[in-house]
């Protein structure tokens, strides 16, 4: 019994836990979503303001493909959103970012830096979440994921619909969110306007809305009304007349007796003479020459002076209407215009696509991992390339991976934007022979299973949409080492416990090696088993396994196998093998999938038998023991105090006995002779159970101090408060 109890030691480490205190907080929901809305759709939900904040930052969950720019406006509405989401009039808008951010994509918090903070003193509200330049990424509501709170927000969500403000809107559904925020403790300028647009004389009364934490209120005002940095009114609400047609800047400065002066300016916030000002906005289009794109002006107020920025390098390119660019390659560039008519100025911005790569032979290279975002926005169908045998493909693009080693390759346009269809080849351009085409993999978005490639092999692939739909989209490349473990000879050893996980991805079947007998199995790898221990062994793929298997078991060498054993289903789809094994005897396993499914899976091998735990006496204290593992040789025991109070201390006994452990009736009785004390202060212990027939049948007994403890010998004996734990037995199987 000694040989069983030989325990190497194991040292706990204790953590130390430090925060620094910070005025910044936030409230996470969570990511990870499996629905979403249109492009500009919008998200809504209920914020409850227990302590007034200052909403600094949003971060958000886009579909947009990583790089491409989004933003975010940020509407109120009192009370709650539901029932408001197709009324327009009862939204205010109150925020929106500062206009530089990139989605990171899927699942990847993109952080939206909101233009000017603002203010929601406690209350309800109801809050609206408009997209720019991607669709909400969100979550269908499940009752249990709808409502995350602190100690000063607390949200419920939640709904979207497609279009802001605009029925039907689809509920429940959470936002994928972080909200920042300050508390409102200082001195935040702000205010509202009557009106913000008209004809002139157009006359606006504004209304200071500033924030104080100071009871004494603000103490002064002053306005610049007409941006042109000349103090323009003292009043606290004063009224303005705008006689001339532009776009204004607004600034309020506030102060109070406690902190320092706020200010607060909101940019063209004022438009006089709307129908009179320059709205800039273009579009565009190819032509004919390589890497050239022709830009139309579609811009609104009759604009007499135009400044092109084409290429995103902050140096004006051109001073026409319609300029045409032709740019050094292919890729993603900001274009941005300025166009000036007699009322004032107006700037846009706009991510474009060049398509170098819209004929096979223009094919861009790409790299193992992820590589865009891409478009295939405007490209066109050569009638000479192969037809799409998939998806009614079209609007197809190109690209060429060369192949680093001999295995697998897998390609797929998880994360893009739109509905896509992709395309794999060999050979070369003009002579092209199709390896593969899919439609949907990953929802909407295409994907190719792993197919074999050699070192060096040029693989040329097109992407493009279904029915020759266009958008934006990247392209994620694997390459798949061949599997070691494809035939018996090169079979992997497990041992007993969890073996992996594993993938029998790309497998191929060796029509040498014996018929499945079950499943239709098929892409099946190998595995052997040897023990010293004669043991029942079960051997499954019912945990971590995520495709229908098929296993099978073997004794025998390679080349000359007898099956003991085939399963198909035996817990849902996964399968599961049980043999009596001898000392010494290699076993053979091979796991496959259900008429050659893939996927990746673990190895769970068992020992079974008939050793069990027992408990014999119970405990005088809090503290207790719990035993767990298979008591069968060869396996393994794992025993743990619980719900100690002081220090622990465990031993082993061969035999039983109870002896007091302080005077006095009805006190903690040590029950099992102590033949092996383990290191005071060891709470958990883990040990295999040894090989050894003998064992078998044999009992050991498992009891434990807890020196600090209650409920056991009155502290005035040991000096401190000491409690006996329940005693276990243990049968070796």
């Amino acid at each position: 019994m000694h040989r069983l109890l030989r325990i190497p030691l194991a040292l706990g480490a204790l953590a130390v836990m430090s925060s620094v205190a910070s005025a910044q907080f936030s409230l996470r929901t969570l990511y990870g979503y499996d629905n979403y809305g249109n492009v500009g759709g919008a998200v809504y939900f209920d914020l409850n303001v227990t302590n007034t904040v200052r909403i600094t930052q949003l971060d958000t969950n886009y579909l947009a493909p990583f790089g491409s720019p989004v933003g975010v406006q940020v509407y109120t509405t009192p009370g709650t959103y539901n029932g408001n989401e197709g009324n327009p009039a009862a939204w205010t808008q109150v925020g929106q970012d500062n206009g530089v951010a990139t989605s990171q994509g899927p699942d990847v918090p993109t952080p939206l830096v909101l233009q000017a903070p603002f203010l929601l003193t406690p209350g309800s509200y109801g809050i609206a979440l408009v997209a720019v330049g991607s669709e909400h990424a969100y979550t269908n509501g499940t009752g249990a994921n709808q409502s995350f709170s602190d100690a000063n927000l607390a949200i419920a969500l939640g709904s979207a619909t497609n279009f802001p403000f605009a029925a039907p809107a689809f509920t429940p559904r959470v936002w994928n969110g972080e909200i920042y925020y300050t508390l409102g403790q200082g001195l935040f300028a702000n205010f509202t306007a009557s009106t913000t647009s008209g004809p002139t004389p157009l006359n606006v009364t504004f209304t200071d809305t500033t924030f104080t934490s100071d009871p004494a209120g603000v103490t002064s005002w002053a306005w610049d009304l007409n941006g042109d940095s000349i103090v323009d009114s003292n009043a606290q609400a004063p009224s303005f007349t705008y006689t001339t047609c532009g776009f204004y800047n607004v600034s309020l400065t506030v102060t109070d007796a406690t902190h320092p002066p706020s200010t607060i300016t909101k940019t063209a916030y004022i438009q006089a003479d709307p129908q009179l000002l320059v709205q800039a906005s273009f579009v565009t289009s190819g032509t004919a020459t390589p890497l050239q794109i022709q830009f139309t002006d579609t811009s609104s107020g009759s604009p007499t002076l135009w400044s092109w920025d084409l290429d995103g390098d902050n140096v004006p390119d051109s001073a026409q209407q319609n300029p045409t660019f032709t740019y050094a390659a292919g890729g993603s560039y900001n274009v941005t215009l300025t166009a000036t008519n007699s009322c004032g100025a107006n700037t846009t911005t706009q991510s474009i696509f060049v398509l170098a790569n819209d004929e096979c032979t223009g094919a861009t290279p790409v790299v193992a991992g992820f590589n865009g975002p891409f478009s295939n926005v405007g490209a066109t169908d050569n009638p000479l390339d192969p037809a799409w045998p998939c998806a009614g493909g079209g609007s197809d693009v190109w690209f060429a991976y060369t192949v680093a080693a001999t295995g697998l390759l897998s390609i797929d346009l998880c994360g893009s934007s739109y509905d896509t269809a992709l395309e794999a080849f060999s050979g070369t351009c003009g002579a092209l022979s199709s390896i593969a085409c899919n439609d949907d993999f990953c929802g909407l978005k295409s994907g190719l299973a792993p197919f074999s490639v050699t070192t060096g092999q040029l693989v040329l692939f097109r992407v493009g949409g279904f029915f020759a739909g266009q958008g934006s989209f990247v392209i994620n490349i694997s390459e798949i080492p061949p599997l070691a473990n494809d035939e018996c000879i090169n079979a992997i050893p497990i041992n007993l416990g969890s073996n992996g996980s594993f993938s029998n991805v790309g497998a191929t079947d060796n029509p040498l090696d014996p018929a499945w007998p079950c499943a239709s199995g098929g892409s099946d790898v190998w595995f052997s088993l040897t023990l010293a221990c004669p043991l029942s062994i079960d051997i499954n793929t019912c945990a971590g396994t995520n495709f229908d298997t098929a296993l099978e078991v073997f004794t025998g060498t390679c080349g000359s196998l007898v099956s003991l054993a085939c399963s198909d289903d035996s817990c849902g789809l996964q399968s599961s093998v049980s043999f009596t094994a001898t000392p010494g005897v290699a076993y053979f396993i091979r796991v496959g999938g259900f008429f050659a499914g893939q996927g990746s899976f673990t190895l769970d091998v068992a020992a079974t038998g008939n050793g069990a735990f027992f408990e014999l006496q119970p405990g005088a204290g809090q503290a207790s023991l719990v035993a767990s593992g298979s008591p069968n040789l060869g396996a393994s025991v794992t025993y743990q105090m619980v719900n100690q109070v002081g220090t622990a201390q465990l031993w082993f006994g061969v035999n039983q006995f109870a002896i007091p452990l302080c005077p006095g009736a009805g006190l903690p009785v040590i029950f099992t002779t102590l033949d092996i004390l383990l290191p005071f202060g060891l709470s958990t212990f883990t040990s295999p159970v040894p090989c050894d027939p003998n064992l078998r049948g044999r009992a050991f007994y498992i009891q434990g101090l807890d020196w600090g403890g209650t409920g056991g010998c009155n502290p005035a004996y040991f000096g401190i408060g000491v409690s006996t734990t329940n005693t276990i037995a243990t049968r070796v199987g």
